[in-house]
């Protein structure tokens, strides 16, 4: 068992429990994590062996996902966890094995021996060559990963990786950087921490149940209200915008048909935020705010954007991006749309002359 508190640059923190487990088809260890945001809770996601739970503070509800029935389901989102992929990974090992140095599609560097917050460590390096598809809209061009490993224990106190794509002849990045700040080896206290019993009292048990591939809310829908932080670092409510038409639209800087929406909307934004309409962009992940901005300065983006918006998405069942709601004066939804296409700006414009 080993116990970890990671950060990362969106102020999240996780205190993680694994256990390595053998033969399973998913990952290698049993896990249990609790998630906080700004050092406020937020709910755990555990795996038995057996099921995925993932429980939410805002309703008081824990979703069991069964591997049995939704093994499928696991595997699609089990990349959407935030774990500490040296240790859950399915193939994990504490170095490279020799079969490893055969892969052609990997390369592998020995950096050197480094101190790491006074810990012995062997540096490594592992280049991924990215495989390219010229029907997608994002190329690969650079994937490095980079391990820091306790000479100790063999322990990886450390992982980073670096993600490089070209999209319309732009560059864009990622990198990630996760650490151990903390941890303790076979000090398991609670033997129920990866069992179902480990779930609160106080929460109300229901199956997953799958989201629809495209299961928008309906029009005529009166809109879920929310409150989110600007990019300002102000708080924003949709109660704030009564009597006016909102154009919603849960966007993402690395994609492509998003680029394309933001044209659309800043247009419609500037010939009809004097009438009484109000474009509001959500960002439905945790990207840095510094990052984001300087992404909307380079498009000419000037209305408002909001960040953290993972349950307003969830609320507004977004399944796919960007997606987009329209909002008349009283509430209701009057028009939705999941992408991006070459009539969106017309088709908006035209009920914006009904509605205002």
């Amino acid at each position: 068992m080993t116990l970890i508190n990671g950060t990362d640059t969106s102020a999240h923190s996780y205190t993680c429990h694994f256990k390595k487990i053998k033969g399973d088809s998913i990952f290698s260890s049993l896990f249990h994590y609790k998630e906080y945001w700004k050092n406020q809770y937020k709910g755990d996601v555990f795996y038995t062996g057996d099921e995925i739970v993932t429980t939410q503070i805002k309703d008081s509800t824990a979703t069991i996902m069964s591997k049995t029935k939704w093994k499928h389901d696991i595997k699609i989102y089990s990349g959407s966890y935030p774990l500490y992929l040296p240790f859950t990974n399915r193939k994990s090992t504490p170095l490279p094995i020799e079969s490893d140095f055969t892969d052609e599609k990997h390369l592998f560097k020995f950096i050197g021996e480094e101190n790491l917050n006074n810990v012995k460590c062997y540096h490594i390096q592992e280049k991924e060559i990215p495989e390219q598809d010229i029907n997608l809209p994002i190329q690969t061009i650079k994937i490095e990963y980079y391990f820091w490993i306790s000479k100790a224990n063999f322990i990886p106190i450390q992982f980073s990786y670096d993600i490089v794509g070209l999209q319309n002849n732009d560059t864009i990045g990622q990198s990630n950087r996760y650490f151990l700040t903390k941890y303790e080896l076979n000090s398991l206290k609670d033997s129920n921490i990866f069992t179902l019993q480990s779930i609160s009292l106080e929460y109300k048990i229901k199956e997953y149940n799958p989201i629809k591939e495209d299961d928008r809310l309906p029009i005529g829908t009166v809109a879920p209200n929310w409150q989110l932080i600007s990019l300002a670092n102000q708080k924003v409510s949709l109660t704030d915008f009564k009597n006016k038409v909102v154009l919603i639209d849960f966007f993402i800087k690395s994609c492509y048909p998003c680029i394309q929406s933001l044209l659309a909307l800043q247009a419609l934004h500037k010939k009809y935020s004097p009438k009484g309409l109000s474009v509001i962009g959500i960002d439905p992940t945790n990207e840095s705010g510094t990052e984001l901005t300087a992404f909307l300065e380079k498009h000419g983006v000037n209305y408002t954007v909001l960040v953290h918006g993972e349950d307003v998405a969830k609320d507004y069942h977004v399944t796919g991006i960007p997606t987009l709601y329209l909002i008349d004066k009283n509430g209701k939804i009057i028009f939705t749309e999941l992408g991006y296409n070459k009539d969106l700006e017309k088709t908006i414009e035209l009920l914006l002359l009904k509605n205002l």
